[in-house]
């Protein structure tokens, strides 16, 4: 498949679900059709739903705070019925370090924040496969799909679009750093 962009815009949810939905956001994914990618406070998981694409959620069991999907080793990550292993060296200074890892099957991810501020998932063998542009909460996000991406890739991106990645950066690391040990250590992967 070529490669192509497109943008996810927030939307306002229902006036039924406003209470529940933190986060909203809608697009058009070239071939793959409408998408859109929701995240409820209650319970606190995003949910992507799209019909050309495999079905996905992710969560966590203890969520810090309402809002986006905390990452660690409790996350809560799946893909088309597969439940996937996320990892993460908090104490890596290079950014490649830093990243996730993030296994899902047989596929052997690394979910990273580029200098640029771009995120980007790489496939351990077919290299970068989407690349995000734009915050997720107050405008539009670009999304950029690359050439040897399909549907998993595409699904996986999107869900890591309700995940919080402030940590893939070195002052995220730091405060991640220090609120594990105000927690007694738990979060560390």
């Amino acid at each position: 498949m070529s490669g192509f962009t497109f943008e996810l815009v927030p939307q306002k949810p229902s006036r039924s679900e406003r209470k529940i939905t933190f986060l909203l956001l809608t697009g058009t994914a070239g071939p793959y059709g409408e998408v859109s990618l929701k995240i409820t406070t209650y319970p606190e998981e995003a949910t992507l739903l799209a019909e050309g694409l495999p079905d996905g959620s992710i969560s966590h069991p203890d969520n810090p705070a309402e809002g986006l999907i905390a990452v660690d080793v409790r996350t809560r990550l799946a893909v088309g019925g597969v439940t996937a292993t996320v990892t993460q060296n908090r104490r890596a200074l290079r950014k490649e370090g830093r990243g996730l890892g993030i296994s899902l099957g047989d596929r052997r991810y690394t979910y990273l924040r580029l200098d640029s501020g771009e995120e980007e998932l790489r496939d351990s063998e077919r290299g970068a496969v989407t690349r995000r542009r734009g915050p997720s909460r107050e405008s539009r996000t670009v999304m950029v799909v690359l050439p040897p991406a399909d549907g998993t890739d595409l699904a996986l991106a999107m869900l890591l679009l309700a995940a919080d990645t402030t940590q893939l950066t070195v002052p995220g690391m730091i405060v991640s750093g220090i609120m594990s040990v105000f927690s007694n250590g738990q979060g560390n992967m």
